[in-house]
């Protein structure tokens, strides 16, 4: 159970600690004295909207902590928002989880909340199996993807088409170019070539020249050659010379004559020249639209003819998602079916629920009703839409429940659906849910509060004296200097708060009348004496 909660700097509180306990806790006080801000400070930690606007003028942010089965839990809000469980900063999302699973929280106007389809749906399906509702889930969003990806698939087929015509283009355009950067690279050479022949000529000429013209350097190193080796005849150690003369010789001779073979080679072609430009020409016009080299050119293609491959087996692919889809659609209608059947068996089980506590709240002669409307189609939340309708009085139809009840007969429904719906969550918090409650009505909304209160912790901010006389905890949220304060109110402060909720005094009368209400709730007449057994009283006076 939610076992202590402190706030501190959130909007009129400054300070406020509240030690709670297991059955009814009541938080009464002057309208305006700030109680549902507790019940504010709780909705922080169930992921409620946070922000400096919350924060005590003065104080730089707000804080709230509680203890629920001896962990803690708290938020910081401000500037920025700091969930915490145990001291470990967590999400908000985390937070709202952990706190949310022992906690139910109805703040005000929850009875207004019945009037929405989801809240009444949720009212419903707390009775029906979570697996139930899960594997619904899970086959709706699995449905609604390959739906979704089925007509991505249909819609692009025209778009398809087009993109295959054009891979198909830029493919044989760039296979046809028979592209290679080694090629590129030669083409680059034989252009440099062709353009500057007519110095190569002379280059060469002169090189040729000097090694077998004038200059004779081939017959130079004979010469040295012959020499060497007639000088090796009387040193033996000149031998290694002359045979790399000799080699030197014969090098000099060879490159004379693939010099000469060359020179000879150099002969102007116009077509060849042409026939490079035109090459190279390719090779750029395709760098400007597939890459900025060769290489880039190269793996558009690869990457072009991979994407041709996937687009061509669309069709297939299409024909599959659509398999898949069909198989998904028959699994959401049979989940739908089973969650069907469920609501159905949990419609009968509320309804008689319901109407038990409605007699037992005052409203014997109402009916509750549950319709469950069929949908064209399934939705994200089942094939039918969940409906309440309520009548007060048996002579009139039931009609939607937002047409139908009044404030108070709203509250007394909530109650009656959280009695009859078997919450979970250990803690269920009510804020003013006597709203339009009163007279005789107000006490049996009290003796329901306190059966809820025997099977959970309730705690409930309430300004019916009828229900703060069952409680267990009793605080007064007093406002003092523009500060609200939380007091825990016993004995005959706790006599004095129920006689000022009575009369809005404390006079004598209004006293005596609050300690026959705590009479009468702890199970004694007014006189302070325990009540007697009706059924004994009877059997002794027949």
């Amino acid at each position: 159970m939610l076992e202590r909660l402190e706030v501190q700097n959130l909007a009129v509180i400054a300070a406020a600690e509240l030690e709670l306990g297991p059955g009814l806790n009541v938080l009464t006080g002057e309208t305006g004295a700030g109680k549902s801000l507790l019940v504010d400070a709780l909705a922080l930690l169930l992921g409620g909207r946070g922000g400096p606007g919350l924060v005590r003028p003065g104080a730089e942010a707000a804080l709230v902590t509680a203890w629920i089965n001896g962990r803690i839990y708290s938020r910081r809000v401000g500037q920025r928002s700091t969930p915490r469980i145990e001291g470990e900063v967590v999400t908000l999302e985390e937070l709202a989880e952990a706190v949310g699973g022992h906690v139910a929280l109805f703040a005000q106007h929850a009875a207004q909340t019945l009037t929405r389809p989801r809240a009444q749906r949720a009212m419903l399906d707390a009775l029906v199996p979570g697996e139930l509702l899960n594997r619904y889930r899970r086959a709706y969003r699995k449905r609604e993807a390959l739906a979704a990806e089925v007509r991505r698939l249909r819609e692009n087929t025209r778009e398809r088409e087009q993109r295959l015509d054009l891979l198909r283009f830029q493919i044989e355009e760039i296979r046809s170019a028979g592209l290679d950067p080694g090629e590129e690279e030669e083409l680059l050479r034989a252009r440099e070539r062709l353009l500057h022949l007519e110095t190569l000529r002379e280059r060469l000429a002169e090189a040729v020249a000097w090694l077998t013209g004038e200059a004779d350097a081939a017959g130079a190193v004979g010469r040295a050659t012959a020499a060497v080796e007639a000088a090796a005849r009387h040193d033996a150690g000149l031998l290694p010379l002359a045979e790399e003369l000799a080699a030197v010789e014969a090098s000099v001779s060879a490159l004379a004559r693939e010099l000469e073979d060359r020179l000879l080679g150099l002969e102007a072609d116009p077509d060849r020249l042409a026939g490079v430009e035109e090459r190279l020409a390719l090779y750029q016009r395709l760098k400007r639209k597939y890459g900025d080299t060769t290489e880039d050119v190269l793996a558009y293609l690869d990457a072009a003819e991979r994407e041709l491959a996937e687009l061509e087996n669309a069709e297939d692919r299409l024909a599959e998602a659509e398999a898949a889809l069909a198989e998904a659609e028959a699994a959401l209608a049979e989940a739908a079916a089973q969650l069907s059947r469920a609501r159905s068996e949990a419609k009968a089980r509320l309804e008689a629920g319901v109407a038990e506590e409605l007699a037992a709240l005052g409203l014997a002669g109402a009916v509750f009703r549950i319709e469950l409307e069929r949908l064209t189609e399934p939705g994200p939340h089942g094939a039918e839409e969940v409906r309440f309708f309520f009548s007060a009085n048996p002579g009139l139809p039931p009609a939607p429940l937002e047409k139908a009840a009044s404030g108070g007969e709203l509250s007394r429904t909530l109650l009656a659906l959280l009695l009859a719906s078997g919450l979970k969550a250990e803690t269920v918090v009510l804020d003013e849910i006597d709203a339009g409650v009163g007279g005789e009505a107000a006490r049996a909304l009290a003796d329901r509060l306190a059966e809820l209160a025997k099977r959970h912790q309730v705690i409930v901010v309430t300004h019916l004296p009828q229900i703060a006389a069952f409680a267990q905890v009793h605080y007064r949220i007093v406002k003092v200097a523009g500060e609200a304060r939380a007091e825990r109110v016993d004995g005959t402060a706790r006599i004095r708060e129920l006689a000022r909720m009575l009369s809005g005094t404390y006079s004598q009368e209004a006293l005596r009348h609050a300690e026959a209400l705590l009479a009468i709730a702890a199970g004694k007449d007014p006189s302070g004496e325990p009540k007697k057994n009706q059924k004994s009283e009877e059997e002794a006076h027949p």
